[in-house]
């Protein structure tokens, strides 16, 4: 089966069995990838309930069209009947189906018994991340697993739109406000925190954690050489926006895609040519940044101390450098022997290499955190010595979280204080973060601590399944289908970000999306015989990601 034939294949449905239902997902993914990033109504004034009311409005609208198709039986394929569609419903469910519909179980029970019900169910005392938001996270996660049928224009299309945004933290970053966002902001420090129509630098950090990595992916898998092009450009900015987004989460989620993504294509030369074109590429983007920088005058909000390293180092010449000559041996390489593979132990050790780098930094937190807290190690401190003030004064709200944990009843402990009441049971603290400039604070900035406070361990439990199911679908399917390591990465790339950032509607929205396009068909035992020479590496594979996305 040539790649071409299988991009367009997803979860059964090909080309030529697209349905109307089929049409209604992708127009909604159209809008989710390009109106929804972009969508303002008052500046940065009510962005997060903007886009919250968008999200909902338009996934209000798919299911009224679903719907009417359902019910008017007009759907193209509704004469086409097999032995499938026979199988009682609930035995087609899927793991990551039955992990979700406990995660809804669990929002519900927990919002019904919290202090504030009605709080709980629309998270207004959070980031409105309460129990409507969550069921409409599974409606969009149910839909789009049944009815998504790949379509290249929708992915062009987000790579094409991300481009605008990647631009936009960009100019923003040299104070160069284009849509005059910043025009009625008084306050510097919220100009300087705010970019593009994304809003919070953090939340850009955590679109970009979820676009680029699909972006790259495509560029490497895609057959068609305009698309690979305009994934290409996509990844540059998207490189450049990393580095003006002044966020350390998106460093960490990126960083972990990369070391994923060359592990995954590490076999085929003709794929891990591309990888490394793309990585020369974005590495370029870095010194392009540099040199519009020199011509601003360096008049900046700001670079981060290691984002600096990428942009403004001598030394990053060199890794340009390696990586080019790499790019081409690979490029010499497979237009000698097409389609050569490589052997077995290549990513074998790759995948080595980068495990053994997560336990000597694991390592060095613990060293640096416990053991030796007094020597300087400069600017590694703000990574590597876990206290009050580590991450942004991170250290203090979740240590106190889990203080919080700890005194929670058994029933708390089980099903939370309720969906996005962080701030209820954090109050007590809130005034020792004005040591740290802040009088408030209404989630974790960790995700999976936030889950465990507001929806206890059933609900964070349910969450990280939901995560892992898509994810060890997705890896399955990845060997005969690409385009679900492409969907897969920017799960693993927001999971592992989502340490250090929060869920909400401005982005949050598009990691479900991604968890349901990555969530695959099983694979038969018989398909299995057809590629026993992957199956060990697709093992290997597995482990390796599952491993990264804990």
């Amino acid at each position: 089966m040539s790649d071409n034939t299988k991009l367009k294949i997803s979860n059964g449905l090909n080309e030529d069995k697209y349905s109307v239902k089929s049409k209604f997902v992708n127009f909604f993914l159209l809008a989710m990838f390009t109106l929804f990033p972009l969508f303002y109504t008052d500046y940065y004034y009510n962005i997060r309930h903007d886009k919250y009311y968008f999200f909902l409005v338009v996934t209000a609208v798919l299911v009224l069209m679903i719907g009417a198709v359902a019910i008017t039986n007009s759907d193209s394929q509704s004469e086409t009947k097999n032995k499938a569609e026979s199988v009682p419903w609930y035995k087609k469910l899927s793991f990551t189906d039955y992990a979700f519909g406990a995660f809804i179980l669990v929002c519900t029970v927990s919002t019904v018994f919290s202090q504030d019900p009605a709080d709980a169910f629309l998270g207004l005392s959070g980031r409105n991340n309460g129990l409507l938001l969550m069921i409409f996270y599974a409606v969009v996660y149910f839909l789009i697993t049944r009815f998504f049928c790949f379509k290249n224009y929708v992915f062009v299309a987000l790579a094409g739109c991300s481009i605008a945004i990647y631009l936009l933290d960009i100019l923003n970053c040299f104070y160069i406000d284009p849509l005059g966002m910043f025009a009625s902001l008084t306050d510097e420090q919220t100009i300087t925190n705010f970019t593009s129509t994304i809003g919070n630098k953090n939340l850009m950090s955590s679109f970009i954690c979820i676009v680029m990595p699909v972006t790259v992916a495509f560029s490497v898998i895609s057959k068609n050489r305009n698309h690979r092009i305009v994934y290409h450009i996509s990844s540059a900015f998207g490189y450049m926006a990393l580095m003006t987004a002044d966020s350390y989460s998106g460093i960490l989620g990126l960083g972990t895609v990369f070391a994923v993504l060359l592990i995954w294509f590490s076999r085929s030369v003709a794929r891990l040519k591309r990888f490394f074109l793309a990585t020369t590429i974005m590495l370029l983007s870095g010194k392009i940044l540099r040199l519009f920088s020199f011509f601003m005058g360096d008049k900046s909000k700001g670079i981060s101390e290691f984002q600096s390293l990428l942009v403004y180092s001598k030394i990053i010449w060199a890794a340009i450098a390696l990586f080019a000559i790499i790019t081409a041996i690979l490029f010499f390489a497979d237009s000698k022997t097409p389609d050569k593979t490589l052997p077995l132990a290549v990513p074998i050790i790759i995948g080595s290499i980068f495990v053994a780098c997560i336990i000597a930094m694991l390592f060095a937190v613990y060293y640096f955190s416990v053991i030796d807290t007094k020597t300087n190690i400069g600017f590694l401190k703000s990574f590597l010595r876990f206290n009050d003030s580590w991450g942004t004064h991170r250290g203090y709200m979740w240590i106190r979280s889990f203080y919080i944990f700890g005194d929670f009843s058994l029933y708390n402990k089980l099903f939370g204080c309720g969906p996005d009441t962080f701030a209820t049971v954090f109050e007590p603290y809130f005034e020792g973060l004005k040591h740290y400039g802040d009088s408030s604070t209404n989630c974790a900035h960790n995700e999976y601590i936030n889950y465990l406070i507001t929806t206890g361990i059933f609900g964070l439990a349910s969450y990280l399944s939901i995560i892992f199911g898509a994810l060890k679908g997705a890896i399955k399917s990845a060997s005969k289908n690409p385009i679900a390591i492409a969907f897969a990465v920017s799960v693993i790339s927001y999971a592992v970000q989502a340490v250090v950032n929060l869920a909400q509607p401005i982005t949050t929205p598009l990691f479900i999306i991604f968890i349901a396009l990555s969530r695959q068909l099983p694979v038969s035992k018989k398909q299995l015989n057809k590629h026993k020479q992957d199956s060990l590496y697709t093992k290997l594979s597995c482990y390796f990601l599952r491993s990264f996305s804990a």
